[in-house]
């Protein structure tokens, strides 16, 4: 393959013990990827192919971005995970990942999970949260690492991401390009953990009309704000998160860093609640204002992207009850985008959670693939 600048180079493959639900083969991938950083890293990715003889082309293939496992901590990744979700449903959220993965294997599909940069025992590199440049050079070094195993693997290929890789998955298409002998046929974002101002705002709102919760919807607001910065910090080291964290959440800081995304909210939470949230000193009113972290979200936030027009066939699913990425702001972001002529499909699940979603959806999302790659 020509290089280009998200090029990755297979290093080694190695068998992994995949969940038994999974009915194919597993690989372990080691590959180079260019680092948000600067240079080339090494990253890792899985690769699960179907039992059974390939299409004559190939095995048609699905790329998988997962969602929040950490926002700082490399061992919190998919490969090394046995629910292959970076120790979510261990931590007490089902994510429902393996099974996400199992179905899609099962309906003929090789999938590509990549552990994102700075994930994962290869991971030498900060993990670049929520970027989304760092995130397609992942997907695309996983996949191109594929395509250099000894797999008959199609060029056709569709990208599945969920919460914050539903996110991402929204962001690869300029990066497409760089691999013009694959053709990326479609894109599904479950629930994509996108909005991030508007969200922190719409926290505020819902807080006021339901007292009773008060201090639930202020531990998410902080949650959501320590997370960015720490997002932001990742990218730029030198950024000043003073205009941006109290004291009392920057007390957060090595927690959020060094063990899993849910471990890190129910510790904050439990904490907002002891000191209440009027005594808490947590995140600026006008963290948003801030010009690093304005710069940030308009890279990387495709509710803030200006000028962001989806042209490849993309789905979006969003549950009415998910508790994380609230469904008005989905509603609203997938609107823009069809105004703005992008090729979008939008389904909301009256009974689903952010967690449920991705069982909930996956018969909708089986189908768009099928629609898509076959």
């Amino acid at each position: 393959m020509t290089s280009s600048p998200t090029a990755g180079t297979l290093v080694s493959s190695v068998p992994y013990a995949a969940p038994a639900a999974i009915e194919g083969t597993a690989s372990l991938l080691l590959h180079t990827m260019p680092s948000l950083h600067g240079g080339e890293t090494h990253a890792s990715a899985l690769l699960f192919v179907p039992h059974g003889t390939p299409p004559a082309d190939g095995w048609p293939v699905v790329v998988w971005v997962h969602g929040t496992t950490s926002v700082g901590h490399k061992l919190a990744a998919p490969s090394l995970s046995p629910d292959l979700d970076g120790g979510l449903t261990a931590d007490g959220f089902p994510s429902g990942y393996a099974e996400l993965i199992a179905a899609l294997v099962a309906a003929g599909y090789a999938v590509v999970a990549p552990d994102l940069e700075g994930l994962g025992e290869a991971a030498s590199v900060p993990y670049p949260y929520y970027n989304a440049a760092s995130t397609a050079r992942s997907v695309i070094a996983g996949l191109q690492a594929a395509h250099q195993t000894q797999t008959p693997l199609s060029a056709h290929w569709a990208l599945v991401g969920h919460s914050d890789g539903g996110r991402g998955a929204l962001s690869v298409e300029p990066y497409a390009s760089h691999v013009p002998d694959l053709s990326l046929r479609g894109v599904v974002a479950y629930a994509p953990f996108t909005s991030m101002r508007e969200s922190v705002a719409a926290l505020g709102t819902l807080a006021l009309h339901d007292p009773a919760n008060a201090t639930n919807y202020a531990a998410v607001q902080n949650n959501l704000v320590l997370m960015m910065a720490l997002a932001l910090r990742a990218q730029r080291p030198d950024a000043d998160l003073e205009p941006l964290l109290g004291r009392d959440l920057q007390a957060m800081i090595p927690a959020y860093q060094s063990q899993g995304i849910f471990k890190s909210v129910v510790g904050l939470m439990q904490h907002v609640g002891t000191v209440k949230p009027e005594n808490f000193a947590g995140f600026r009113p006008d963290w948003h204002s801030d010009p690093n972290m304005q710069a940030f979200l308009t890279a990387n936030d495709p509710a803030e992207m200006p000028d962001l027009v989806l042209n490849i066939p993309t789905l979006i699913v969003q549950g009415a009850k998910d508790e994380f990425v609230l469904e008005p702001l989905t509603t609203a972001l997938a609107t823009r985008l069809k105004d703005a002529g992008s090729a979008v499909t939008y389904q909301v699940y009256p009974d689903a959670t952010h967690g449920s979603i991705v069982q909930e959806a996956t018969p909708d999302v089986l189908k768009f693939l099928d629609s898509r790659l076959h």
